[in-house]
């Protein structure tokens, strides 16, 4: 059987370095080569997919065909054997039963799965990420018609969720933030006797850095404002990385947001940095849907204005995760050690990191739209009255 990296290198969608770089994530991180270098951004999902059938000489199965698996075809074999074996059954014509896995070749396991279905096995290849993406569906076993199904009626719990969602898209979001808040109001401070007054400032220097991911998520939950949010991750990161960095995306353009341990020129660079998505970069893939990027970070027209916005050293290779919001990256985590790459940054740790972001960039979304939405109805709510010319005064009174 050919090799993944022998495939995708001879087609010319893959070079020896990014190979060496993938291979060299699989040995640090472990798990499977395809699965790194569409991570890395140097491949595609559909490019992998179609390496991987050509490799395995078995039909693909997409992403789609996997994630709407009729219920009935997806319980023939039991769950915790499917996610032990990350196999999906997603089709049945008759006797025969496709399912797709990483390791179609597998005769031990497609012998097994026949054996409990009782059906003749027809193979097909499919990526990890498509296959980890359908089995966190869950597959509802049907019920009979007179045991209603427990817990919250359906059309209650979907009023529910659309309740909670964001309207809006990223880019929206992100200019939501970006305004000013309310000034605050006047409150009136009750007195207490032998309790001397708060000093200005001293509430704001009983917060400390956070050391731990339970810190970290516990300084997130109580930000108000997007900086806030920025400020914390760079605190977080600055024992642990050279440099740490955060971009925005809005519309279709990557800008600086911020910058830790820099001085102020060098901060007022990296923030005038504007970098359009229409040129190959280490961002196209990222904000495309791929997970992230670790590993070297190639020069070229695309990456060039990024490279002169960080400054020296130059990194070697970055570590680069999208902070998702309601689904899409609406901006970029990143972490380098300069002339060491990668050395010593704990991707899983970027990953739950940026994941915590994300979702308190969501919940000062949630903010904004409460305090905006009160001056929105109100504008909808008044009719408008065409007022009389005579000074005010209704003919008909």
């Amino acid at each position: 059987m050919p090799r993944l990296g022998e495939i995708l290198t001879s087609k010319g969608l893959l070079t020896t370095d990014q190979l060496r770089s993938g291979l060299e994530a699989c040995r640090r991180q472990g798990g499977r080569l395809g699965t790194w270098l569409v991570r890395l951004g140097f491949i595609t999902e559909a490019q992998l997919l179609e390496a991987l059938s050509e490799q395995t000489r078995c039909p693909p199965a997409r992403a789609l065909e996997l994630a709407t698996a009729p219920s009935e075809v997806r319980t023939l074999l039991p769950e915790e054997f499917s996610r032990r074996h990350l196999v999906v059954p997603f089709n049945r014509h008759g006797k025969f039963l496709d399912i797709a896995t990483p390791t179609p070749n597998d005769a031990k396991l497609i012998e097994e799965i026949s054996s409990l279905t009782g059906l003749v096995v027809r193979p097909h290849v499919a990526t990890e990420a498509a296959l980890n993406a359908a089995l966190a569906i869950p597959a509802v076993r049907p019920r009979s018609a007179e045991a209603p199904a427990p817990g919250v009626p359906r059309s209650r719990h979907w009023q529910w969720t659309r309740f909670w969602r964001v309207a809006g898209t990223p880019q929206e979001a992100f200019q939501a933030l970006a305004s000013s808040p309310p000034p605050a109001g006047r409150h009136a401070a009750a007195t207490f006797p032998h309790l001397a007054p708060l000093a200005a400032g001293a509430a704001s220097s009983r917060r400390h850095k956070p050391e731990s991911l339970e810190d970290l998520a516990s300084t997130l939950a109580d930000a108000s404002e997007r900086e806030e949010v920025a400020n914390t991750l760079l605190e977080f990161f600055a024992p642990q990385a050279a440099r740490v960095a955060l971009f925005a995306l809005h519309q279709g353009k990557v800008t600086g947001w911020a910058l830790g341990g820099a001085d102020h020129e060098a901060r007022q660079r990296f923030m005038d940095l504007t970098l359009a998505l229409d040129r190959p970069s280490v961002f196209l893939n990222l904000s495309a849907g791929a997970e992230l990027h670790c590993g070297p970070v190639p020069g070229g027209d695309g990456n060039q204005p990024l490279l002169q916005a960080l400054g020296s050293p130059a990194p070697q290779g970055a570590v680069i995760v999208p902070l998702v919001v309601r689904g899409k990256a609406a901006g970029f985590l990143w972490l380098d050690n300069g002339p060491e790459g990668i050395t010593g940054i704990s991707v899983p740790l970027v990953r739950q990191a940026a994941a915590l972001a994300g979702l308190a960039l969501e919940v000062l979304v949630l903010r904004s739209k409460i305090r905006t939405q009160p001056r929105l109805t109100a504008g909808r709510g008044r009719s408008r009255v065409a007022l009389p010319k005579d000074g005010g005064r209704d003919d008909q009174s």
